[in-house]
């Protein structure tokens, strides 16, 4: 019975698999082992929204409507955006393999990972995804806040990120612009909270892909406020300050620990280092 019912988990993940390999040929695709084709996918997947999702809102918000949401002189330079990408592209391998992992131990059984909410019930269902949320927001509060508290590990991991610590040079390619240590920190919490906490599997990978696509619009400087969204002004209040707003999609654990600073706060930008 167990056996039958991880081999539908491993057939969703094959066809997802085979989804991404159908745009490539048979005889490259095909022979790659299971795993193989899971990172694969993974890293394909996540290449592909990286560029989509950037590329269409600087698009919008730096040559459509430049003159409405920012001003000429907050638009990152080519330069700079150019940087952005080099540095994500050097994380985006590494941070696939978490995903990667995560299914192959799902696949295994070793999680609490289930496949259908008629199993639990919808009640049950909500409640597990928001303790995992919180569970996450916690987990990436408190890796954030130590990468800037521990000094060895701001200068040799999170430095890479926070060398874009001005308007002018954020934008949502920056969000996953990291060193691959960091990368792979923020995205472990989406793996190691299934073998204590029961969740869903497709709504795992789904919150996994809204997390990089809430990443990436959080760099972009606009003005948004939606309470109590951690939103892209408080995110660009954290790299003009570097000691506040460390949270992800809530300001809960920064009031909670006392590092919320609210957008409306008025700073002097630091000089780029």
């Amino acid at each position: 019975m167990q056996e039958h019912y991880l081999q539908r988990l491993v057939e969703e993940t094959a066809s997802y698999n085979t989804l991404v390999g159908s745009f490539f040929p048979a005889a490259l695709w095909s022979p790659l082992p299971h795993v193989v084709q899971t990172w694969a996918r993974n890293y394909i997947v996540s290449l592909v929204t990286y560029f989509l999702i950037c590329s269409l809102w600087c698009f919008y918000f730096y040559h459509w409507k430049h003159d409405v949401h920012l001003s000429k002189e907050a638009i990152p330079s080519r330069k700079s955006i150019m940087l952005q990408i080099h540095v994500s592209m050097k994380a985006m391998p590494w941070v696939s393999m978490v995903p990667t992992i995560s299914e192959y131990f799902i696949e295994k059984g070793y999680t609490k990972c289930y496949f259908s909410i008629t199993e639990v019930g919808p009640i049950v269902y909500i409640t597990h995804t928001i303790i995992h949320i919180i569970l996450v927001e916690f987990w990436i509060y408190w890796t954030h806040r130590a990468l800037h508290d521990v000094k060895p590990l701001y200068k040799h991991f999170h430095f890479v990120h926070h060398r874009f610590n001005t308007k002018t040079s954020l934008s949502p390619f920056a969000g996953a612009a990291s060193h691959p240590v960091e990368a792979v920190l923020d995205a472990l919490p989406y793996t190691i909270f299934l073998f204590f906490v029961p969740m869903h599997f497709k709504t795992e990978l789904i919150l996994l892909s809204i997390n990089g696509i809430w990443t990436f619009t959080t760099h972009g400087c606009l003005e948004t406020k939606m309470w109590p969204f951690l939103t892209a002004d408080y995110h660009t209040m954290h790299h003009i300050m570097h000691r506040y707003n460390y949270g992800n999609y809530t300001i809960l654990m920064d009031w909670l620990f006392g590092t919320l600073c609210h957008p409306y706060s008025t700073v002097d930008e630091p000089k780029s280092k």
